[in-house]
């Protein structure tokens, strides 16, 4: 991993933290129906807030001054609060394949947001990687997209709710972390999502369920606090804060596949040749929009 170059590895973590996303819907799927989608929400985003903090508080505290303090909080509610609920309020009304599908527009979307704010520049390059992301997307997913009925607009607009929000989040978080270190801001906004979601459960009354939790629902818990959790939120943040938002954006089409994949190992899901397609195409649009930076990390490797 020596000598690659940050945006290169910004790129791989946040490739890592959408697989282990992925992996995170699996767990979330086997444990939701004993539980609950609200309670397993609050539970995840609260062990991921208690090993991030371990993890920063030792090393660094918390160095925000308070100035600072109301733009986290902001970020922490738009990604780990209404993100999350816009997310699950759309699959509770389309198939999850249509879903992912518009969840899949979010690297154009983020892209279009960054030029807009004067972040990056629009190039061919972004454009095609976007567009050929959710092309592929499409294509794995194809034998899996269904009538979802004559309501289907209001889950499609939660989904796409979901994308603007985490747009934003990804542009505007990519000018805080100029300021604040990846494992400082995470260690705010993460637990800022853990306490909406618990105001959410209290005011809800759906706490009760977690005593219905079993050991291997506990087990999947776990993995969705650590490294469906805070890993996963860390590797998002980091990579954020090492490259261009839509560079960033462009790994969440590798979301919906690796949860199929994944699905298939875990619950027994069919596993059709769709899906090795749309990897395939996932990685090449990340190639193509990356290529300049692959290129020069290969000359500058020693004896490149």
């Amino acid at each position: 991993m020596k000598g690659l170059p940050p945006a290169l590895l910004a790129v791989g973590a946040a490739g890592l933290s959408s697989f282990l996303g992925g992996s995170a819907i699996v767990a979330t799927r086997f444990v939701v129906p004993e539980a609950g989608v609200l309670p397993v929400v609050f539970l995840r985003f609260a062990g991921a807030s208690l090993l991030m903090l371990a993890f920063t508080l030792p090393r660094a505290g918390l160095p925000v001054k308070g100035a600072d303090m109301p733009a986290l909080v902001g970020l922490g509610l738009v990604q780990f609060a209404l993100f999350p609920w816009l997310f699950t309020s759309s699959l509770a009304l389309i198939p999850a394949a249509r879903a992912a599908l518009v969840l899949s527009t979010q690297p154009l979307v983020t892209l279009a947001f960054a030029v807009i704010a004067g972040r990056e520049r629009l190039t061919v390059a972004k454009l095609a990687g976007g567009l050929l992301a959710l092309a592929a997307v499409g294509f794995a997913l194809s034998d899996r997209l269904s009538d979802a009925g004559l309501h289907a607009w209001r889950g499609d607009a939660y989904m796409f709710g979901a994308v603007v929000s985490g747009s934003l989040y990804n542009v505007a978080s990519s000018f805080a972390l100029r300021r604040h270190r990846a494992r400082v801001a995470g260690a705010v906004m993460v637990p800022v999502g853990a306490v909406a979601a618990g105001v959410a459960l209290l005011w809800q009354g759906e706490a009760g369920t977690i005593s219905q939790i079993s050991a291997t629902g506990w087990l999947a818990l776990a993995y969705l606090m650590s490294l469906g959790g805070a890993v996963t939120f860390f590797l998002w943040i980091w990579a954020l804060e090492h490259t261009t938002p839509s560079r960033v954006a462009l790994a969440v089409t590798l979301n919906p596949v690796s949860a199929a994949i994944l699905g298939a190992a875990v619950l027994a899901e069919p596993l059709g040749w769709r899906l090795v397609v749309g990897l395939a195409g996932i990685v090449a649009a990340l190639v193509v929009v990356n290529w300049h930076v692959i290129a020069a990390g290969l000359r500058n490797r020693p004896g490149g």
